[in-house]
């Protein structure tokens, strides 16, 4: 059986939602040579009555452990998502999995497995992004036709040297070009007031420094992945903004997945949720190799059927 990075988790909502994630992941499991795991969370049971947990004096009448016909739900959910890859990718194995716990544990643990993770849409997609130890996709529609080439996001830190990687890879794969943005930030000072051709002068020095340490970090990337790259180095404006804009037409989106805390969070927001809530293609996210290794989980929940 396929493990580790020739294996593609999905994400399988109960109502048979994002088929657009079960087809992107089986196009890309075909172009990988890579098997999909389809993974479905359903709800721990409830073996107590809520007026007893509350602490209301009620006579103690257990609750149904789950509603009529949910047992039913995940397969139904599984097959209609198999039935979907098959379609895509004849030749693709395909297996599936329901498991007993939250979808944030379940996909996180599927993923210490997998090369890849493909969700759709939804309100756990950021916080997976944010921490699964395997690259990321949110496919929250299908590519836009005529979509071509790999736009990745880059700054130069180890999440971004990750995501130039991953995405230099994905534009070999799919024979397409590799666009890597860089934005800059130009101070500004007083030659701004006093001699405004100085500081224009100071501002294309300033771009032009930067351009050189992309062009570094590219360099390697396309050497090792033979790809053709355009750099292009973009001052003072929001990354995300100029993400979103860049990726328009575009096959897939590729961001860094970097560490933060609650407070950089509020100074600076999140590149990533900007980048998964507006974005009008599929978005990678990766995460530095260090913070990987690290986010290996233990298994999270009880495995309640498999295909």
């Amino acid at each position: 059986m396929s493990t580790g990075n020739s294996t593609i988790v999905v994400g399988v909502a109960e109502e048979g939602a994002s088929g657009a994630a079960v087809r992107w992941a089986a196009a890309e499991a075909a172009a990988r040579g890579a098997q999909v795991h389809l993974v479905h969370a359903v709800p721990h049971e409830v073996p107590y009555a809520v007026p007893q947990v509350l602490g209301v004096h009620a006579p103690a009448a257990p609750l149904p452990t789950e509603p009529p016909g949910r047992p039913q739900e995940p397969d139904v959910a599984l097959r209609r998502a198999a039935e979907q890859v098959r379609a895509v990718a004849p030749g693709v194995p395909v297996r599936s999995s329901a498991v007993r716990s939250t979808p944030r544990d379940v996909l996180l643990e599927a993923a210490g497995r997998a090369g890849l993770l493909v969700l759709g849409p939804g309100r756990n997609a950021l916080f997976l992004a944010e921490h699964a130890p395997c690259p990321v996709v949110v496919v929250a529609a299908a590519e836009p036709g005529g979509a071509r080439g790999v736009v990745v996001g880059f700054d130069v830190s180890p999440a971004a040297l990750a995501a130039l990687d991953f995405a230099a890879a994905q534009a070999a794969r799919w024979n397409q070009p590799l666009r890597v943005v860089h934005t800059t930030h130009l101070s500004v000072d007083h030659l701004a007031l006093t001699d405004p051709e100085a500081y224009a002068a100071g501002r294309r020095a300033a771009r032009a420094r930067a351009r050189v340490v992309v062009e570094r970090a590219v360099a390697a990337v396309r050497e090792r992945h033979g790809v053709a790259v355009d750099v292009v180095v973009v001052a003072d404006s929001f990354p995300s903004d100029v993400l979103v804009e860049r990726s328009r037409r575009a096959r897939l989106l590729v961001v860094g997945a970097h560490e933060r805390t609650a407070f950089l969070d509020a100074l600076r927001g999140s590149t990533e949720r900007a980048v998964l809530h507006r974005a009008h293609v599929p978005v990678a996210v990766v995460a530095a190799p260090a913070r990987t290794a690290d986010l290996r989980r233990s298994p999270a929940g009880e495995l309640v059927g498999t295909v």
